[in-house]
This record gives C-alpha cells, sequence and structure tokens, in this order.
C-alpha cells in the first residue's frame, strides 16, 4: 500500500495532529501509569483494553458526538432534536470544515486506532495473564481497530491507513499522515484485518453473544463487519462514483474508482452468505416472542431488540451480533413526552425533545403490509381533517387484544394512525397513542396529546415537545426510570438479513431474487406484515419479479426495520439517493417529500389544538448538497498536512 507509513507510537506524549498531546492517551481510569507498568499488571492490561472498546460509538448517544455519540439519526430525515445540538448546523447547511463537531470522529477513531497499537506492541508484557488470555485480547483489539477504521471510511470516505510499526515519538507530522489511501485500499485492509481475526479467532473468541459477553467483539461481529464493508464498497457511492473524479491524491490517484464493478456485490454477496452460514450453525436468528397461545407477538418481538433497557435478554440474545454497553440516562429523558400536569409518577415524564418526521411516519406500511399510497383503506385527506378522519373507541394491538394502542375516546387519534404495522407503534409517539409507560403509582393509560392545549404539548410543556408532532419512542422504557445501563444495538441479525438480501438481489447482473426474497420476507414475517411473491397467492403480495421491484422493496423495509439505529443516513448515501435523485418510484422518499434529506420537512401543527394541528404543515426547512454524502476532513488537519486532499464540495475555512 504506497502510502502506508509506521503505526502511532509507544509514547504516552506521542500526538498526531488531531488533538492536543496532553488528552491524546488519557489514564487508564483511575490509574495514572507507564508503559512499562501498564502492562505488568493484568488488571490495568484488560483497562487498556477496555478503554479502547469506549471508542465504539453509542447510538443512545445522539448529538453527543464528543463523548463517543454521533449525529446520525436527527442529521438524517429520520429525525430531529429541539436543542441546540450539532445536528442544527447540519441541517441547516452552516457547517464547514472548521465546525467541531466534524473533527470529533476523526479524532476519536484516530485516538482508537493509536490505543490499539500500542496495546498489539506491548501486550505480551503482561505476564500475570495466560498466553490464551492474551491471544484473546490482541484479536478484540485489532478487530476493534478495523471497526474504527470502517467507521471513518463511511463518515469520511477513504482515509488514511496507518501502518504497524512504532516510530520516533519526535517524527513530524508529515511522516505519520502523508496522504488518503483509495477507497479500494482502505476496503482491503480493513477486510484483510478483519479476516485474520476469522482465521486465528477460532476456539479463542467467544462464538456467540451472550449475557456474560454482551459487548465483546468476536467472529460473528467480524463477520459480519466483513460483509457490510463489503456491501458499502459496492454500493454506488464507493464503486464508480464519478461526481468525485477531482477528488485525487497529489499524484494524481484517484481516491474514488471511476468505473463501476459489477463483482463487488458478488463479493459482499460471499460475505454474507459466509456470515449467515456461520450464524444459523449456532441459532443466531430473528427474536421472536410467542404469546400463551403459541401466536407471534411482532411488537413483542421488535421491541425484545430495540427496547434497549430490558431486564429480560433471553428473545433478544439471538438477534444481537455486535451491541455497545453503555451507560446514559439522557436518551430515556429525550423519548418521554414531558406531561403536564406531572402524573403522580414521575418517572413517566421527560423531555419530549427527540423528534420525528412525517415523511419518516409515513414510509412505515399498514397492517396490510402495504405502502400507505398503495391501500385503499389509508384515510387520506388534505388540510384540516374533518370528524370522519378521526378513530373512535379502544384500539388493541390486532396481534394482542392485552395491549392498548389508543383510546379515541380520550384523545383524538387520526385513522391514519390506526390499523398500521406493529413496527409503527414500537417506534412513533403519535398524538392520542397510549404511552408506554403507565408508572407505578395508579397514572395507567395516558395519552400523549400534543395538541397545543395538550397534556405534552407547547403551551403545557414550556416547549419542550416534538417540533413536528411526533417522538422518536424507540427505546422509550416500559416501567421505571432506570435509563442508564443499557446496551446500543449496532449489529443485529435483520440488519444482517437485509444486506444479505441487497446483494443478493444486485449481484451477476441479474442477481439471485429468489434467495433474496427469502430473507426479505424473514424481515416481513417477525414484522407480522404479509410477505411478498412474485406470483399470486393468497394472503401475500404480489412483487414484479424484476431487480428494480425487489430492490426498491428491500430499501424500503431496510429504512423501516433499522429506524433510528444509525442506517439511513448511511444508506441513503450509499444508495446516492440522498441529493433527492435516483428514487422515482418513492420508495425511499414519499412522493410528497422533494430534496431528499433536504428539503422541506413535514408534521403536525403543533401551534393550533383540534382540528387544526392534525393539518400537515411545513415544520423546518433543511439543507442538502452534494458534498453532504461526506463530512469535510476537518480544517485544520488539511492545514497541518497539505498532502491531506479534502473532500468533494468542502473548502479550508
Amino acid at each position: 500500500m504506497k502510502n502506508k507509513i509506521k503505526k502511532y507510537v509507544l509514547a504516552i506524549s506521542m500526538c498526531i495532529g488531531l488533538t492536543a498531546c496532553s488528552d491524546f492517551f488519557e489514564p487508564v481510569p483511575g490509574i495514572q501509569e507507564d508503559l512499562e507498568s501498564t502492562f505488568s499488571s493484568r488488571v490495568t492490561t484488560e483497562q487498556y483494553l477496555n478503554n479502547i472498546y469506549s471508542y465504539v460509538r453509542d447510538l443512545t448517544r445522539e448529538g453527543n458526538p464528543e463523548n463517543s455519540g454521533g449525529i446520525f439519526t436527527a442529521s438524517s430525515l429520520e429525525a430531529g432534536i429541539i436543542w441546540e445540538k450539532p445536528q442544527r448546523q447540519w441541517n441547516l447547511g452552516t457547517a464547514n470544515a472548521g465546525t467541531d463537531f466534524v473533527k470529533y470522529w476523526f479524532v476519536d477513531f484516530y485516538k482508537g486506532i493509536a490505543k490499539v497499537s500500542t496495546f498489539l506492541q506491548n501486550v505480551d508484557r503482561c505476564q500475570e495473564a495466560t498466553p490464551n488470555q492474551r491471544a484473546k485480547w490482541k484479536l478484540e483489539a485489532r478487530a476493534l481497530r478495523a471497526l474504527f477504521y470502517f467507521e471513518l471510511f463511511r463518515i469520511y470516505g477513504p482515509i488514511p491507513i496507518i501502518g504497524e510499526d512504532p516510530i520516533a515519538t519526535d517524527a513530524p507530522l508529515s511522516e505519520m499522515i502523508k496522504e488518503r489511501n483509495t477507497v479500494d485500499q482502505c476496503v482491503e485492509y480493513i477486510a484483510s484485518e478483519l479476516q485474520k481475526v476469522i482465521d486465528e479467532g477460532d476456539g479463542i473468541l467467544d462464538n456467540q453473544t451472550t449475557l456474560s459477553n454482551m459487548g465483546r467483539i468476536n467472529i460473528a461481529a467480524c463477520k459480519a463487519l466483513k460483509a457490510k464493508l463489503y456491501l458499502y464498497w459496492a454500493s454506488p457511492l464507493f464503486n464508480g462514483n464519478t461526481d468525485y473524479t477531482s477528488i485525487q491524491n497529489e499524484d494524481g490517484t484517484q481516491l474514488f474508482p471511476q468505473t463501476v464493478d459489477n463483482d463487488k456485490w458478488r463479493i459482499a454477496k460471499e460475505a454474507y452468505q459466509q456470515f449467515i452460514a456461520y450464524a444459523d450453525q449456532r441459532s443466531m436468528k430473528l427474536a421472536k416472542v410467542y404469546r400463551s397461545d403459541g401466536t407471534l407477538d411482532p411488537y413483542a418481538s421488535y421491541r425484545a431488540v430495540t427496547e434497549f433497557y430490558t431486564t429480560d435478554l433471553a428473545p433478544a440474545i439471538t438477534e444481537l451480533v455486535f451491541v455497545k454497553m453503555t451507560s446514559f440516562w439522557d436518551y430515556r429523558y429525550w423519548v418521554a413526552p414531558k406531561f403536564s400536569p406531572t402524573p403522580t409518577d414521575g418517572n413517566i415524564s421527560g423531555g419530549g425533545g427527540f423528534y420525528t418526521t412525517q415523511e419518516t411516519v409515513d414510509l412505515f406500511f399498514t397492517n396490510n403490509g402495504l405502502r400507505i399510497a398503495d391501500d385503499a383503506s389509508y384515510d387520506n385527506f388534505d388540510g384540516v381533517p374533518s370528524a370522519n378522519n378521526f378513530a373512535s373507541g379502544i384500539y388493541y394491538d390486532p396481534h394482542n387484544p392485552d395491549r392498548q394502542l389508543f383510546n379515541g375516546d380520550v384523545a383524538k387519534v387520526l385513522k391514519q394512525w390506526k390499523d398500521r404495522e406493529p413496527r409503527f407503534y414500537a417506534n412513533i409517539t403519535y398524538s392520542g397513542s397510549t404511552w408506554i409507560n403507565e408508572g407505578q403509582q395508579g397514572d395507567g393509560k395516558l395519552p400523549t396529546d400534543f395538541t397545543n392545549g395538550g397534556n405534552c404539548g407547547m403551551s403545557k410543556s414550556s416547549g419542550d415537545c416534538p417540533t413536528t408532532g411526533y417522538l422518536v419512542r424507540k427505546g422509550a422504557l416500559a416501567t421505571g426510570n432506570n435509563g442508564s445501563n443499557h446496551f446500543s444495538p449496532l449489529i443485529r441479525m435483520a440488519d444482517m438479513y437485509l444486506g444479505y438480501a441487497e446483494a443478493l438481489c444486485m449481484y451477476n447482473g441479474n442477481g439471485d431474487l429468489d434467495t433474496a426474497l427469502k430473507y426479505l420476507n424473514e424481515i416481513r414475517n417477525r414484522a407480522g406484515i404479509p410477505e411478498y411473491s412474485f406470483t399470486a397467492e393468497s394472503g401475500k403480495i404480489v412483487c414484479p419479479k424484476t431487480q428494480a421491484d425487489l430492490l426498491n422493496r428491500i430499501r424500503r423495509e431496510r429504512l423501516v426495520e433499522l429506524v433510528f439505529e444509525w442506517n439511513h443516513y448511511f444508506d441513503v448515501r450509499r444508495w446516492k439517493v440522498a441529493d433527492g435523485t435516483n428514487d422515482p418510484d418513492s420508495w425511499v422518499y414519499p412522493e410528497y417529500h422533494k430534496g431528499g434529506e433536504g428539503g422541506q420537512i413535514y408534521g403536525m401543527n403543533m401551534q393550533k389544538n383540534y382540528p387544526e394541528f392534525f393539518e400537515k404543515i411545513v415544520c423546518e426547512t433543511r439543507v442538502f448538497d452534494k458534498k453532504y454524502y461526506f463530512l469535510p476532513i476537518p480544517d485544520e488537519d488539511i492545514r497541518r498536512i497539505p498532502t491531506l486532499v479534502q473532500n468533494f464540495g468542502w473548502k479550508s475555512e
């Protein structure tokens, strides 16, 4: 690899120009040691590895990029945050290469990468640990480094790959990072590192996630990450992206391949195939929860892996491929409505500020498994709704009559929110919905009334309410208030099934559509909605047997199934539809929405009461330019390292 350079270093005083020397190596938690002392003890050696794990991202820290978090839900069309967060700058188009949050991942992931190299170079000093334990630690660290590179790759595009040998502590910056590697070089390196862990990890790394090792990387996670890497590599953003022709190193090397290589889909398909075979052998599968009568409960099944705080992980453990174990109370607060008056059980109430959009609401299917535009039973209207557009009575989950979803007699509820698929009710808090947390002190089934004068509306909540009238519900606590210790799902089987279906659909020109359909239907079956079929079949929905038609359905399913899990932001980019083009059939964006990830964003009229509240209006306008497909390389590093070329459309500020 032509621009590999010798790896970041052994000395604590070392820095790479991405951050100040004083904070490059944080001390091992609770201990300030030199490297010799640190790696002589089993306890401090393992603490050092745990510190490397701290760089793994946490999707529940949305809006906290400086603290292992991100901006990737509320900087997409999926959502927004009412408080002043980096997402606002990104969505309004005011961010630039010098904006603070732009550098957080560039800094943190390279910190983690450097620490991995230091760990690998020193761990064998720890004679208190057995050779097998040290071997396991090395494999975990190497896999984490590959993960950090993958994250950098999908956030910033092709990035510099650093060599493994130590260098002098006084080496100038120009010897540490010279230039960016190409897309193909980055993928080759990350894939080879993961394969090395896979090859050497048999019998050393735990083969499957269990309750006792949650959050630790293993062979399944490495196989899954390798498949996802290849999925990105095969996708239009990285495969023949002629928009990026001008992005070249000083010697003329183009960072993005300029011709489409369809064989990359075959490579992605085979990587997914290897993961699926491995997972099947170990009974890794979609979580499913059954009622006492033996029938599937789709809502409970989906919540099992997306509640995050659940105390009973038995149903979820088979689906969780890799998670981040975390302690972050704020997320529970963000997704809980701010009720006024405060319920008897104060634990029920929250900040009500993590909102979703009308566009995201409209992506969910009806309980007939159809898009709302395709379902004649969907109650469509224009302007302010009339009395006929509202539901009455108590509405129970059709799959579980003990679960109340709303009571139309105590709060106004649009018929549009009735008879939707189970994932809709697990992910969206709409006005009039029954709040998921009934409390411990007799508060019971509270309606969430977001109308202006409602119990969690604008006038009652002092403005701490969803801008669009829709609150994110995924991960909301069903009981209590202990929202700190939980898990953040980074890769789960549903993600892998849908990635496999996409690769199967796309490879070899025409794809393996039959097998792709099988894995797409695995997701729909668990979701409790009718499956697709290429032929007329009772109880199923016909999908024309073409690559384009099946791909559309795979994409929509992915946007729904993985909503609010940091996939939408990256998926619409790798598909190259985020600028509003290449979606002629409105499977990625609703037909009325123009501008892709930008444009006018719709929701309820929060300043009004019934019935005007329920009129869909423009709540905000966002900006998306083609340069927003990647974050810019931080300006300070472009200035320090002149050979480090900037991303398309960005400039020094």
